[in-house]
């Protein structure tokens, strides 16, 4: 076995390792012939993908998040404690894991379209029916029904853009997706506490319903469905092309000799078509790149040939590979910085709408501001960030990528964690100014977002890329594969450690107090964040030896 047969190990640039022009690139998942193939679509059409699939992921945070920043008031109108609200989203996160076994196969088998147009349109129903929750038996029923139409949310997105972006450009995206997942459950409070000031408490769920029917029928004019069977090629000899095309002065012939990356050989040359004056354009690699057609909203559903292998195994195969130790690192990693997240906000309401503080709702609300402003360097600036460092590692490994390398920038998360939770915990404890609990969110806010980035496409560089036996590439097998059996498992250990702590955030913070907070959060961040050392270490051996176990399940 050569390196490059270890999966997550991946040669993306020349042999030199100099980039010179963009046809150093190896093309990673290889693109197919068709037009249609996603990742053949033009740079415009994939940033109108990304655009849809950020709107999904914000709208359906903000949803969540819109009754942050008011929780004291909703308790007094309900009768629902804090601890009651917090478990009730608890209950959210946990429904999101577990019903995404079920969505996930459920999005393959039909589409990914029709499964994001209607779970946006299911989560409108959520912003209504908590204003008219009078217990807490309906409350958990409101958060239960919410995790189930939401629980694409975490997957979902994830393999969308995995359909269009190739391997080397993917961090960018992935990071405004991450972005968007932060930013909507962190602008929500920062409206909501507004909309409350005018409209009583009632007013942030309602807008919250209304954006997500916008944002639904701008899910059913403009995203595009990303389900394809990718299929190599055909070769063509220049003999049938000159039959096909015969004395056509708009079509132009280039040969291309393809070549085995890992062996360096030749192949069979192909003959590769450009067609001028129409709708296609040859990319310098003479691959055909396809500019968006158009609204097409009637493109409802993709039914797989596949269908009925698809479900159980879209549930099964996530439940075996918990066992592997990168599966279950990469949810811990996840899991830790949800908590966090969901930490500080559910300590912001009660922290500085109490003394010494008595800030008002709207004031609690644009306190938010400081993490969303975080977002930028900790998602959308990091996603840029893994992209450059990915290929810069490439570089300096003679054009060889591999999926630790990334890892290397959690030294960030390791740092900047533990000093923004002892700011969070230290801050309310010893009565500081204000500003020091709101800066200690905006450091914690550049750690999550970077830190689930690298978790997610570390599971991706990992465990993406293999493939079942090739009698099984065109049969349930390969798609529930290529559903990121992989994801779902790290979303499952990640979002049930995240119900649990649900649980303990409020005794822990309000019970305990904020020094023991501060101090144990910063410990625990600290032990689980230097666990990437590790990782860098062991991280291929361990894709080595796990490899022929999860090649054994996607063969079932």
């Amino acid at each position: 076995m050569t390196d490059l047969d270890v999966p997550g190990t991946t040669r993306i640039l020349d042999a030199s390792g100099e980039i010179v022009d963009a046809n150093n690139f190896t093309l990673v998942p290889e693109p197919s012939s068709d037009p249609e193939d996603p990742l053949n679509w033009s740079a415009g059409r994939k940033r109108i993908q990304l655009t849809c699939v950020v709107l999904y992921t914000i709208a359906w945070c903000f949803c969540t998040g819109c009754l942050a920043a008011i929780y004291e008031p909703v308790s007094a109108e309900t009768g629902l404690s804090l601890a009651d609200l917090n478990s009730g989203v608890g209950y959210v996160y946990l429904c999101l894991g577990i019903f995404q076994l079920f969505t996930q196969p459920l999005a393959l088998s039909i589409g990914k379209r029709p499964v994001y147009i209607m779970g946006m349109l299911g989560s409108a129903v959520f912003p209504f029916w908590v204003t008219r929750v009078k217990s807490l038996g309906e409350w958990y029923g409101a958060c239960v029904y919410l995790g189930f139409v939401g629980s694409p949310l975490f997957v979902l997105p994830e393999l969308s853009l995995t359909d269009t972006f190739f391997y080397h450009e993917r961090g960018l995206p992935l990071g405004i997706y991450v972005a968007g997942t932060y930013g909507g459950a962190l602008g929500s409070p920062i409206l909501s506490g507004f909309i409350y000031s005018g409209l009583g408490w009632k007013g942030p769920p309602y807008f919250a319903g209304g954006a997500i029917l916008v944002v639904a029928l701008i899910l059913i004019v403009f995203l595009e469905e990303t389900n394809f069977r990718r299929v190599s090629a055909p070769v063509v000899t220049m003999d049938q092309v000159h039959n096909q095309v015969g004395d056509d002065k708009n079509v132009t012939l280039h040969t291309v000799t393809a070549v085995d990356e890992k062996t360096n050989e030749k192949a069979t040359d192909i003959v590769v078509e450009e067609q001028k004056h129409n709708e296609y354009l040859v990319h310098s690699r003479d691959r055909l790149i396809t500019p968006w057609p158009g609204p097409r909203p009637w493109k409802m559903f993709t039914i797989s040939p596949n269908a009925r292998g698809l479900m159980w195994r879209g549930i099964l195969y996530p439940l075996c590979m918990l066992r592997l130790p990168i599966i279950l690192w990469c949810g811990v990693i996840f899991a830790l910085y949800q908590v966090f997240y969901n930490g500080m906000v559910a300590l912001s309401s009660g922290v500085l709408g109490a003394e010494p503080y008595n800030m008002a709702p709207n004031m609690v609300g644009l306190s938010f501001v400081s993490p969303l402003i975080a977002i930028i360097p900790g998602a959308v600036a990091g996603g840029y960030i893994v992209d450059r460092f990915t290929i810069r590692q490439a570089r300096r490994n003679h054009g060889i990528s591999e999926a630790e390398h990334k890892l290397k920038l959690m030294i960030f998360p390791t740092v900047l964690a533990p000093l923004g939770l002892l700011m969070i915990g230290l801050g309310p404890y010893y009565r500081a100014h204000w500003i020091v609990f709101v800066l200690g969110e905006f450091v914690l806010t550049i750690s999550g977002p970077l830190a689930t980035l690298l978790s997610l496409t570390y599971a991706f560089d990992s465990f993406h890329d293999l493939e079942p036996e090739e009698d099984k590439r065109n049969g349930p097998q390969a798609e529930t594969q290529h559903c990121g059996p992989y994801v779902q498992a790290v979303i499952l250990i990640a979002l049930t450690i995240t119900f649990a702590f649900n649980y303990v955030i409020t005794p822990w913070a309000f019970g305990g107090g904020f020094l023991v907070y501060g101090t144990t959060a910063a410990a625990m961040a600290t032990v689980i964040n230097l666990t990437y050392l590790l990782m860098l270490k062991y991280g291929k051996r361990l894709r080595q030896s796990g490899a022929p176990y999860y090649r054994k399940i996607i063969n079932w």
